[in-house]
């Protein structure tokens, strides 16, 4: 439903809302809304609780219900050797990290469409395959955080909630989120030319504020589970951009523009207790370098032991950086679980930071 349907919806008189009510839990009724997650058992104090907002970045790969087999996402063929970072995680400090069990969770468009109309609680999450804790979905912006038919933060303080909620003292939630708002047409093309342009400042504003909100919900509800504030990604680096921005003076003002969001999240993180802020621009330079004088690419390749070298490519082959539907690959993704993990174990978490021989073994067992 969009926006101006809801509004339209809570505007309406009280009688008419009540048939409006009535109307979607009949459709409800027949469409099959998913139940609500049966109550948990206690976990033992043990492994950090993982849980995570955002977007495509931190959707799980291998969603068999968002990416069936053989549609050619995030892999294509190579999909079942493809993992994401939370994926990553998951299998090189399995019983150390916990981000809930793999599950099916949350309903269709549809299904949460009705159930905002309805005003049905927990009618919220999109349908999908993964760790329970993660509620990550792709296309999603920074608004969705917290507002709308699919917004994230309230489904899954629930989930949070259920068992042993005590656990989480020792828990995390990662935010990374915000590459849609900033790579919508000509927002990169703008900062080029003016890091302080105004358009894209506001939209830089409004994401922090509901990236804000959000950690308030979950600050409240959670008091010392430590929040994980990732920055933006510098859309420019993508392979697909590197025939634009091609002068120093145009990548450098695109980092000053994308230099306010970050700052934003630096400044909540300091103000926050618990919480801590994640460069993953810093990161990518630490594994591909950045383009030269002129601007032009001059990126370095990435060794993973002596049988692979990735370039910064798209393709679904190993080799390259990012997939053929341009999201971080298999290497990429190791490395940034890799940065993740050392990222936890700085700011005190009881996790071991993942070693480079431990990403070399992981990869190469893909490659076989």
């Amino acid at each position: 439903m969009d926006r101006g349907a809801k509004n339209d919806a809570r505007s309406a008189p009280h009688g008419a809302r009540r048939l409006l009510r009535t109307a979607a839990l009949a459709a409800l009724a027949l469409v099959g809304a998913a139940p609500a997650l049966a109550q948990a058992p206690a976990a033992p104090a043990g492994p950090v609780p993982l849980a995570v907002l955002g977007d495509s970045d931190s959707h799980a790969y291998q969603d068999s219900i968002s990416f069936p087999p053989g549609s050619g996402d995030r892999g294509g063929p190579y999909r079942p050797r493809t993992f994401q970072w939370t994926e990553v995680l998951a299998r090189l400090r399995a019983g150390v990290i916990d981000p809930g069990p793999w599950e099916i969770n949350g309903q269709n468009r549809l299904v949460a469409a009705l159930g905002e109309l309805a005003d049905l609680p927990g009618v919220r999450s999109p349908r999908k395959q993964d760790y329970r804790f993660n509620v990550a979905t792709s296309g999603a912006g920074c608004e969705a955080l917290t507002d709308g038919p699919h917004r994230q933060v309230q489904p899954l303080l629930q989930r949070m909630a259920q068992g042993d909620k005590a656990r989480w003292r020792q828990g995390v939630v990662v935010i990374r989120i915000g590459l849609i708002n900033m790579t919508q047409p000509g927002f990169l093309d703008a900062l080029s030319r003016d890091p302080a342009a105004p358009a894209q400042q506001r939209v830089m504003t409004t994401c922090l504020s509901h990236v804000t909100r959000a950690v308030e919900m979950i600050r409240a509800a959670f008091p010392q589970t430590h929040i994980v504030l990732v920055g933006v990604f510098n859309e420019a680096n993508d392979p697909l951009q590197f025939g634009s921005f091609q002068s120093r003076t145009a990548m450098d003002n695109i980092d000053r523009g994308l230099d306010r969001y970050d700052g934003g999240l630096r400044e909540l993180a300091a103000r926050t207790p618990h919480a801590s802020f994640f460069d993953d621009r810093a990161w990518f330079r630490s594994v591909w370098g950045q383009r030269g004088a002129d601007g032009k690419p001059a990126y370095r390749d990435l060794k993973i032991g002596d049988r692979l070298t990735v370039t910064l490519s798209v393709g679904n082959e190993p080799t390259h950086g990012l997939t053929g539907d341009d999201h971080w690959g298999l290497a990429a993704n190791a490395k940034w679980a890799q940065a993740m993990s050392g990222h936890l174990a700085s700011a005190g978490l009881p996790v071991r930071p993942i070693e480079d021989a431990e990403v070399q073994r992981f990869v190469e067992a893909q490659l076989r």
